[in-house]
């Protein structure tokens, strides 16, 4: 029962920093885009090109953004490759469990699934790989996963598919310590509870 109370004094940290987005400029906002327009950038605040000819910024051009006014495509052209984007985190704490979350949509009037793939990937293991057929409009879809930190980590974003110029959107990257479960707040708060009838019983014996 003691353990349990250490246990809820070693999560306060985390409960505080629970709301706190990890990731820079997770919605693209940071790029001045006029309206009605996208651009091709060799790197954004936060985000830095792996590969390919650069991070497409788009603004209410071809589809509109889940968060804000910005948001961004990685198959940028046909010359050098599909972009690979990443963000290096070293705010992260060793063991703590993160949540990932982000919006992704295939692209409007792209028919072709394949092309419209997105890949996701932590410290070089692929998360997860996203694709569709594009409709009329975006149709925004909030993918959350969960990840381990390390305290000096990588997160990536990939176009995948056909080097066409025609890719999925991406917007609102974010990336925030997780909070434990109600029935973990609970065990947590018996444990606390029974600390407490212990040391008082240490106290008075």
């Amino acid at each position: 029962m003691i353990a349990a109370g250490i246990t809820l004094l070693a999560a306060a940290p985390t409960l505080a920093l629970a709301s706190t987005n990890l990731v820079v400029n997770g919605s693209f906002e940071d790029t001045v885009q006029r309206n009605g327009s996208w651009a091709i950038h060799g790197a954004l605040n936060g985000w830095t090109k792996e590969s390919g000819t650069g991070i497409e910024v788009r603004n209410n051009a071809v589809g509109k953004a889940f968060d804000g006014n910005n948001f961004v495509e990685l198959d940028s052209d046909t010359a050098n490759g599909n972009t690979i984007m990443r963000q290096w985190l070293t705010t992260t704490t060793a063991g703590q469990l993160y949540d990932l979350s982000f919006a992704y949509s295939a692209r409007p009037g792209l028919a072709n699934a394949a092309s419209n793939g997105i890949s996701v990937s932590w410290n070089g293991t692929v998360l997860t790989s996203l694709s569709g057929k594009g409709g009329t409009s975006h149709n925004w879809v909030e993918v959350g996963l969960q990840v381990v930190g390390t305290g000096n980590d990588v997160l990536r974003f990939s176009a995948t598919g056909p080097n066409d110029s025609l890719g999925g959107s991406l917007d609102n990257v974010s990336l925030t310590a997780a909070v434990p479960e109600p029935g973990t707040y609970a065990l947590m708060a018996a444990g606390l509870l029974a600390l407490g009838f212990i040391t008082r019983r240490r106290q008075g014996a």
